[in-house]
């Protein structure tokens, strides 16, 4: 009776609004939360632990370089000899490089601190069959919710587990990557059901890259509420906003148009036919068709494509913050601010790309599948490249943040290539599928902190980070190589494995075309 009440005053508030504007926005929330949880910890370790066990003169190395050299070139002016320059001398310009107590903070050296940020991806690839599995069975609205419920609880226990010991924070890691990792398969499931095809890349775009606007601001975010209060409270502030999501998610999220209390007839009906002629099913596949899964080539496509995508990605999101402190000396304030920025860039590239995909496709200009094709070419081969600016930009922070902005902004367009090409092939199956290449694409998630850990022990200098972005281009270049030979974007025939015969709705094509979202 009372969610009855709920929906009438919601109607009579919100009627105006597609209830697919609704659903959009509870979804970028929860996406925002999701990796509020998942980051948090890459600006707080760099307040965790203790500095590195190295020579003064690797530590900041940017920082260093500056200071002697304005500390030489005052010496010659006041006529002195070289001095010993010391840490002091930079740490009382730059707080952030102090050590603070030592008693105080955490003696993780560089490889357990790449299996710490490493650890989450251990459980990532583990649920994300079942995830998608799940949602095309029973819906979103519980597999999606208990992602962000779960995670919640996991940060707030956070701290204490790392002051015990740090086998506990990986633990809670674990935990948070097996339940995280169901919540962007569950979401392609909806997908299928609620949003028309000519909007899906859209929709992605907005909602899904929220996880990257979610960076741009939980980094700088995260910086601040350490600075002032501590790194703890970085994990309860963030465990606490994902709490209170839960709250709007469940009281407001419907499955499917179809049983949706306020939703309109028109927009129902519209959306149940866009779905349908885009290949989607009423009900759910009680057999999944793993054989042909298995042998199909624009699957292990898009597969391969995810694996070198979030590689990269990996690398930016978990390693970006340290290589800002320990290279070129930002504060854990401007590190976080800084280390948003290019996030930020790829959130605006991701609505550029998509919004000029759709209307290629809409407008007849390209077809699915060369579109899929150009945009996948700039989301991996863009960043590719211009990584390398970064590697060799050496004490220029202001040329490596601006090239970092332009990698990830051209990286925003995979929201029209490999990340939605899974409902382009098999929209009955877009879960499960999702769960699959993200299963694989998480094994590149976590040999990537550990790479860098491997590369970057006891010598956080520039030249070691060097190497660490020279890694990238070879990953990227030859997955993208794989995606455009083998992609498709058409309809795979076992999509419709488990469906009684179907014949698809003939209806004229402006009927199929998709509506903005308002």
């Amino acid at each position: 009776m009372g969610q009855t009440r709920l929906d009438k005053h919601l109607v009579n508030a919100c009627g105006c609004i597609p209830s697919r504007v609704v659903l959009a926005s509870l979804a970028f929330l929860g996406f925002v939360n999701l990796f509020m949880v998942r980051v948090n910890l890459s600006v707080a370790i760099v307040a965790m632990v203790q500095p590195p066990n190295v020579t003064e003169d690797v530590q900041a190395q940017c920082l260093l370089d500056a200071q002697e050299h304005r500390r030489e070139s005052r010496a010659d002016d006041l006529g002195t000899g070289p001095g010993l320059f010391t840490l002091n001398n930079l740490t009382s310009r730059y707080p952030s490089l102090e050590s603070q107590d030592a008693n105080g903070l955490l003696p993780w050296n560089e490889m357990t601190q790449g299996l710490i940020l490493g650890s989450y991806y251990y459980g990532y690839a583990l649920t994300q069959i079942v995830g998608g599995r799940l949602a095309e069975l029973y819906g979103t609205r519980w597999v999606f919710g208990g992602c962000i419920f779960g995670g919640a609880l996991c940060t707030l226990l956070s701290p204490l587990m790392a002051k015990l010991h740090y086998a506990g924070l990986i633990f809670l890691r674990v935990l948070l990557g097996l339940v995280g990792a169901m919540s962007w398969p569950s979401m392609h499931a909806l997908l299928a059901r609620w949003i028309p095809p000519l909007e899906r890349s859209r929709f992605i775009a907005t909602v899904y890259l929220a996880t990257t606007l979610s960076v741009t601001f939980t980094l700088p975010l995260c910086g601040v509420i350490i600075d002032w209060y501590g790194w703890e409270a970085a994990f309860y502030v963030t465990g606490s906003l994902s709490l209170i999501w839960c709250i709007f998610w469940f009281g407001l999220m419907y499955d499917s148009p179809s049983v949706h209390p306020r939703i309109s007839q028109e927009e129902r009906e519209h959306i149940e036919l866009s779905v349908s002629v885009g290949g989607s099913s009423r009900l759910p596949s009680k057999r999944i068709p793993w054989k042909s899964i298995a042998s199909s080539l624009p699957m292990w496509a898009i597969i391969v494509c995810d694996m070198g995508n979030t590689f990269g990605l990996s690398l930016y999101m978990n390693q970006l913050p340290t290589y800002m402190k320990n290279v070129l000396g930002f504060s854990i304030k401007k590190n976080g601010l800084l280390s948003g920025l290019p996030f930020l860039s790829r959130y605006i590239g991701g609505l550029i790309a998509s919004s000029c995909g759709d209307w290629l496709i809409g407008k007849s200009l390209l077809s699915i599948l060369s579109t899929r094709r150009i945009f996948s070419a700039i989301a991996m081969l863009g960043p590719g490249f211009v990584i390398l600016g970064v590697a060799h930009s050496g004490c220029e922070p202001a040329i490596a943040v601006a090239l970092l902005c332009l990698s990830l902004f051209f990286n925003g367009a995979i929201t029209t290539s490999q990340l939605v090409n899974h409902t382009d092939i098999a929209p009955n199956f877009s879960g499960t599928l999702f769960g699959i290449s993200n299963t694989f694409a998480s094994i590149a998630s976590f040999i990537a902190p550990v790479a860098v850990g491997a590369l970057t022990e006891g010598q956080q200098t520039m030249a070691a980070w060097q190497r660490v972005f020279w890694m990238c281009v070879p990953v990227y270049v030859l997955t993208e190589i794989f995606y455009l030979v083998f992609c498709s974007g058409t309809v795979q025939s076992w999509n419709y494995s488990g469906q009684p015969t179907r014949q698809p709705p003939s209806v004229p094509n402006d009927q199929a075309e998709a509506q903005p979202l308002q």
